[in-house]
Formats: structure tokens, sequence, C-alpha cells
């Protein structure tokens, strides 16, 4: 009869370190993701690598998706993207949707490999 008391004084006292653990985590994930997103929204600069009239390309909306411009033409694009606008961040889109101007092709393929992934 007492090894049984023991067992089940043992069980009751682990049951309540899990719940107590379990309580815990959650409480801590839940008050911690807004701070970050904040954080993120608070702290983000653009700073463009060159002006538009120096830029080789400028990345723009077309039909919902980022097109690549020439700044020199008033065409079309000189192609279009399968990047959705809607899959960006909305600091992203609205910096799509004012134009970004790109200094050369190493910058144009690395945002567009950013904004993609």
């Amino acid at each position: 009869m007492k090894k049984t008391w023991i067992k089940g004084a043992g069980l009751g006292l682990l049951t309540v370190a899990a719940v107590w653990s379990a309580t815990s985590a959650f409480a801590s994930i839940g008050s911690a993701a807004p701070q970050r997103a904040e954080v993120k929204r608070s702290s983000f600069r653009y700073e463009p690598s060159c002006s538009v009239e120096e830029a080789e390309f400028v990345l723009r909306e077309y039909d919902g998706c980022i097109g690549v411009f020439s700044p020199q033409s008033e065409d079309g694009p000189i192609t279009v993207t399968d990047i959705e606008l809607r899959s960006l961040r909305e600091a992203d889109r609205e910096i799509v949707r004012n134009g970004l101007a790109v200094a050369d092709r190493e910058e144009l393929l690395s945002l567009l490999e950013d904004f993609g992934s």
C-alpha cells in the first residue's frame, strides 16, 4: 500500500511539472512573436544603390508581378517575372510599386533571387 501511494505521488508531481512547463512555453511563444514583428517593421530602411537616371534596370509592378523595365524606354517591360507582388512583404510591395532602380545585372539577379525566395 505504501509503495502505491509513493508511485501515485511521484506521478502526480511529474504531471504538475509537465503542465507547468507546457504553460510557460506557450506563454513565452505568444508574447515574443508580436515584439519581433514590430522590431522588423520599425527598423526597415531602404537605400537604393543608384538613382533611376543612373540605373540599368527598373523593377516595377506589371500585371500583378514584378516586371523588369529599361529606365530609358517607355515601352513595356523587358521581361516579366513569375514573382507575384502579393507574395512579398508589404514594405517590398510598396518599393516595387514606386519603382526600384537597379544599378546592374548582378544587382538585378540578386534582388530577383531575394524576392523569389
